[in-house]
């Protein structure tokens, strides 16, 4: 017996670019897209985030075929950006540029290490606040990562990541 393809775990292209989008709650959607676009959705069930940065589009819905570009999403995406000063920790409002400084100048991030006891705390709310509906850890390293392998502090935070967790 085959499975619906509203399963969060199915991935489906986005229509943008083809590349493999990434489920999300309703939650989600209903958080971070202008409240305008929400009341024009057929429902907030069963879209996924298209992570790639050259897209225009933030979310789609494979079911009912509608998309909502980034432009109606209430936040800047970190992975559609690269202004320095965007979010990559959008439950405690940590820049691309204060990650980076930090990996520069002591070639680590406490960062990491302070958003992981806030989220022990319970004090995240990465579904309501992250637009790609959840934790921003695994953006972050990946951006420690990339900034101790860029020479310089010109790095702008231009990222290729695609998904964090």
């Amino acid at each position: 017996m085959s499975q619906p393809a509203s399963i969060p775990s199915i991935r489906h292209s986005c229509p943008g670019c083809h590349q493999p989008g990434r489920a999300v709650s309703a939650v989600t959607v209903e958080s971070l897209v202008v409240p305008e676009r929400v009341a024009r959705l057929v429902s907030t069930v069963g879209f996924q985030f298209c992570p790639t940065p050259e897209c225009a589009v933030a979310y789609f819905n494979p079911l009912s075929g509608e998309v909502v570009p980034q432009r109606e999403v209430r936040v800047a995406i970190f992975q559609k950006g690269g202004d320095p000063q965007r979010l990559v920790c959008y439950c405690f409002g940590r820049t691309v540029e204060a990650v980076q400084r930090e990996a520069r100048e002591t070639g680590s991030s406490r960062i990491m290490g302070d958003i992981r006891a806030k989220c022990a705390q319970g004090l995240d709310a990465c579904e309501r606040s992250n637009p790609q509906g959840s934790c921003c850890l695994g953006n972050v390293q990946r951006l420690v990562r990339e900034t101790q392998t860029r020479p310089g502090p010109s790095a702008t935070g231009g990222c290729c990541c695609c998904e964090g967790d």
